[in-house]
Order: C-alpha cells, then structure tokens, then sequence
C-alpha cells in the first residue's frame, strides 16, 4: 500500500512547546478571568500544566474543566492565543531527531494539521530551517472553533490538499495525543474507510496508551522509528 502523505501535529511531536504554552495560557487565562490566582491552579507548574493536557481531549476541554469557561470565553481565548504566542518570547525547540527523519521523508507530501497557530507554526518551521517540507499546515485558524480535534475536519482538509482531493488515498497522522489518535478514528470514520493510519510519537513514554478506548495503529518511541513504519509500507 502506498502512502500519499504523512501529516503531523506539532505541539508535543514536531517541537517542545510546553513552557510557552505554559506561559501563553497563563496571560490568556489572567485576562480573561478577573482575580484569578495562578498558583492556585493547574498553570501552578509545567508538570500540573502537562497533567491537565493529557487529561484533557484538546484545548477547548481544558478551558473548560479547569478554568470553569463557558462556551463563549472559550471562543474569547481562542481568538487570543495568536496574539499571546508571538508576544512571547519563551524558546521553543524541536525535539531530538525530528529534524532528521523529516527530511529524510522528504521525498513524501508532508502536512501539519495543530490547535496552534498556523502562521506560529510556519514562523518555528522556518527558523528550524524545515518550512520547506511542509506545504500544507492547518492550525486553528482555518477550522471552526468548534470543531477542533478531535474532529477530524482539520486532518481532512489537510488530506484533501495532499492528495488533490482524491478519495483514494492512504496518509500516516503522527501525533502524541490522544486526540490525536481519535481524530484519525473519526477521520476515517467520516470517509468510509481506512485510509488514515495513526501514530504514537511517545516522546517521554509518558502515555499510558494502553488504557486509552482507541489504540495508535503503530508505536514510535523515537523518531527514527517513523521511518521503520514508513518502510512497512513500502515493502507491501
């Protein structure tokens, strides 16, 4: 079976963003909600903080659990979070290796579908010198607020672009999350078949995907395993 494209997430799988997301949510929290007290919530430390995102389905359900939000504020939030990241100036680096199987994956179309900001992740992207790989990124911005991952109308309309809109195709989605791995469910779900191949990248091997309800189709502990996978593939 030949692939047509492998897309990415980005935050917790391309780059290491969690002290700026850390410190974006706390301005973003600290002006929409009057007299709260960081320290008494989850942004209390990068460990609470990274707690409460695997706990949490995407951003939407954190804002909403922890922080007590409305519908509504949480669109208010939505609508900050550009404006917050390129505001602050809290390094972001990519994590070990993926600069190298990225472009040893060159030769494939490669996408982003994120919950970032999409013009934040081409600014990273081309600091890191990778821009050119990725022709394709879908952040935030260019999905309804409502229908963030994981719906899988991001990861669709990331698909659509690689392949020309065909219906046949075959694409891996790489993640760390959870709703990572349900987007690509539901992706297939909404196409009629499986055509969406998910994966684990478990950076820190700190999700305990076995008691997850959906299971990744195939496992990375590294990076350099994504190759391995692609090559499964290839020998078909």
């Amino acid at each position: 079976m030949k692939i047509d494209g492998i897309i990415w997430d980005y935050d917790g799988t391309i780059a290491d963003t969690r002290m700026k997301n850390l410190n974006v949510t706390k301005a973003i929290i600290s002006e929409l909600i009057t007299g709260i007290k960081i320290e008494d919530t989850v942004l209390n430390s990068p460990e609470s903080y990274e707690r409460a995102n695997i706990r949490s389905s995407n951003w939407r359900d954190l804002y909403r659990n922890e922080f007590n939000m409305r519908e509504n504020e949480i669109d208010n939030a939505g609508k900050l979070w550009t404006k917050y990241q390129s505001a602050d100036n809290t390094e972001v680096v990519l994590f070990e290796g993926i600069d190298k199987i990225v472009t040893k994956l060159g030769c494939y179309s490669q996408g982003i579908v994120s919950q970032n900001s999409s013009k934040i992740i081409r600014k990273n992207l081309d600091e890191f010198n990778l821009g050119k790989y990725f022709n394709h990124i879908i952040g935030y911005e260019e999905v309804d607020l409502a229908k963030q991952k994981p719906h899988p109308d991001g990861l669709l309309s990331c698909i659509s672009k690689i392949t020309n809109n065909r219906k046949d195709f075959s694409v891996l989605y790489i993640g760390d999350h959870i709703t990572d791995i349900e987007c690509a469910h539901n992706a297939n779900k909404k196409v009629g078949k499986k055509s969406v191949f998910s994966v684990l990248l478990n950076h820190f091997n700190n999700n305990t995907w076995k008691e997850w309800n959906l299971e990744p189709d195939f496992i990375a502990n590294k990076p350099v395993d994504i190759n391995k996978i692609v090559s499964l593939f290839i020998n078909e």
